[in-house]
């Protein structure tokens, strides 16, 4: 592989010069154990688990904050950065290269296949099936014009050569399986599984069928991302991947999950889903073996907010071009709960706003249109914004019956209520009250100056409620 820094080792190398990496020393059993630990590292860093009970694989979570995605990307740490670097991505996409003896092929294994052996799959919560594989993301191309499309799907694993795939009938991937059927065909994938982090956001990315997800992570790089071929299968995967498992579908078959865990934090039940037959594993010489804590923890939703939130705010310019920045909040688990700002709104905007946003994603269900002056990203501005300039008799727009996701934790036949709230100043608004931006410009250059002092350490200025 050239030395372009396109996988999950060079993002750890990032992490590791910044010491935003955790290593756990002692011994814990991927059943349960390794995510307790995780769901209770005591910040945002990367976990490196040293030991794990039954392998000599050593497994990395939390990869995937915004702040390690900034890092690891070579972009400032701002809403507004990451935004463009996605938005860079999906506007100029750049087409993947293949190359020959890539890592992620370094290992192959086609014979006596034992998915649990080779990899140190995890179990999470106490009344799901099985252990899952959650970082993963699958490749598989249309049967008709070749096309790849990219996605992260749940895996579980049901046997040593067995997977059973978790989709919704609404995504891609369900569309090319229905496809292949019709045409009598068997559907190949290839599952790739440690990867950089901007490949994880690009194949979470709400675009058009055929719009190839390797040409978003290359235009992020702006360079080409680097494909390896496969194996046993005729699906390409990213080169610098930890693990690769080659699969097909079992035509006809299903296995009916039981209960497993969504982004809301809950049990769901969605009956039967697909089966997996592997082919072939392949790994890198020492792989590492990523995991994403699924549920109610902040890289599952992280990964899907940013990719969410980027897609949303290129259609809502469509209906209102003056839109500048649109935010998927954490309490609104990555997925639900959107603010967008608007650069001097024209009466309506905020309206045309919200309904561009339902109809880019289903998932999204609750919407805070606020002015410019406004940090999307930022709470307490926000509720700030919804308590000195929304009037509720007039600007809380509340929709029922409108289509969501099958994953929305109070979905009815299909459908949820949805919400829009209008925090916009009126031109008649009290003015705010700051003190002169050139004082303040003058504190921050001269910060040393005032040597602050908290207990016996000298402290970095911080402007917290300065906007």
């Amino acid at each position: 592989m050239s030395q372009k820094k396109q996988d999950m080792r060079s993002a750890l190398d990032i992490l590791d010069g910044v010491n935003r990496i955790t290593r756990v020393q002692g011994e814990v059993d991927p059943k349960f154990e390794l995510p307790a630990v995780l769901a209770q590292s005591p910040n945002r860093s990367a976990v490196i688990f040293e030991k794990v009970k039954g392998y000599s694989v050593p497994v990395v979570g939390n990869l995937v904050d915004r702040e390690n995605f900034a890092l690891t990307c070579g972009i400032e740490s701002s809403i507004e950065a990451s935004l463009q670097y996605i938005d860079r991505g999906i506007t100029n996409p750049i087409e993947p290269v293949m190359i020959n003896n890539a890592p992620c092929r370094e290992i192959v294994i086609t014979e006596d296949i034992d998915v649990m052996k080779t990899i140190p799959v995890t179990t999470f919560f106490e009344k799901e099936a099985g252990p899952y594989i959650m970082s993963a993301i699958v490749v598989a191309k249309d049967p008709e014009t070749s096309k790849r499309n990219v996605s992260m799907n749940r895996l579980l694993v049901l046997g040593p050569d067995r997977l059973m795939i978790g989709m919704s009938p609404s995504h891609h991937l369900y569309r090319l399986l229905e496809k292949a059927m019709q045409l009598g065909k068997t559907l190949e994938v290839s599952i790739a599984i440690g990867n950089h982090p901007a490949v994880l956001v690009a194949a979470n990315a709400y675009v058009d069928l055929g719009f190839d997800e390797f040409e978003i992570a290359g235009g992020m790089f702006g360079e080409p991302l680097e494909l390896s071929p496969g194996i046993a299968v005729d699906v390409e995967v990213p080169a610098g991947a930890e693990f690769v498992i080659e699969a097909e579908f079992i035509p006809g078959e299903l296995h009916e999950e039981g209960l497993v865990s969504e982004f809301h934090g809950m049990y769901v039940d969605y009956g039967k889903s697909p089966i997996l037959q592997v082919k072939g594993i392949t790994h890198r010489k020492d792989p590492i073996f990523q995991i994403i804590l699924p549920g109610r923890f902040h890289e599952h939703f992280i990964i899907g907010a940013m990719a969410i939130e980027t897609t949303a705010l290129r259609h809502i310019r469509t209906a209102v071009p003056r839109v500048k920045a649109a935010y998927i909040t954490e309490g609104g688990m990555g997925r639900s709960h959107l603010v967008t700002s608007i650069s001097d709104p024209r009466p309506g905007e905020g309206q045309k706003a919200i309904f561009a946003a339902f109809a880019h994603c289903n998932l999204i269900k609750h919407i805070t249109v606020v002015d410019d002056d406004i940090k999307v990203d930022d709470p307490i501005d926000v509720e700030w914004a919804i308590g000195t300039r929304m009037r509720a008799e007039r600007d809380i727009m509340i929709i029922p019956g409108v289509r969501t996701d099958r994953a929305d934790p109070l979905v009815k036949e299909g459908t949820v209520s949805k919400v829009g709230i209008i925090a916009l100043r009126e031109p008649t608004a009290l003015p705010k009250a700051e003190i002169p931006k050139e004082i303040i410009e003058k504190v921050k250059s001269e910060w040393k100056h005032y040597q602050v002092q908290v207990g016996d350490k000298y402290v970095d200025r911080s402007f917290s409620y300065i906007k």
